[in-house]
């Protein structure tokens, strides 16, 4: 009886693990990134960085956010900028517009996240 038992036990903590396992990790969004550059606007400090985001994959992106370094001529690091989106369906692209306050020069990308 005994021996029944800690089989029984066994079997139930490797399925909720399994499970658990399965659920944290089932869904992989696939996402590229397309080129991006920082655009000026003629109202100086009003730029922002423009660019596409593409899901790849074969499940829709509930949320997509994309987080860019900010600098300036000299190189000198001067803020951030983000934007986010919406139900990015399979093979649908996504042109972000991310609000980059300042003299901006050029942007690098600093994240991508997705859900």
């Amino acid at each position: 009886m005994k021996l029944r038992s800690t089989v029984a036990l066994l079997l139930i903590g490797f399925g909720l693990a399994s499970s658990t396992a399965w659920a944290a990790g089932a869904v992989k969004r696939d996402v590229r990134m397309g080129s991006y550059r920082v655009e000026r606007d003629v109202t100086p400090g009003r730029n922002k960085v423009v660019g596409t985001l593409t899901n790849v994959g074969h499940v829709p992106v509930h949320s997509a956010r994309v987080s860019f370094r900010l600098f300036d001529a000299k190189g000198r690091a001067i803020g951030r900028a983000t934007d986010e989106t919406h139900d990015l369906q399979p093979g649908q692209t996504w042109k972000f517009h991310a609000l980059a306050h300042g003299n901006v020069s050029r942007a690098r990308l600093l994240q991508v996240k997705t859900q």
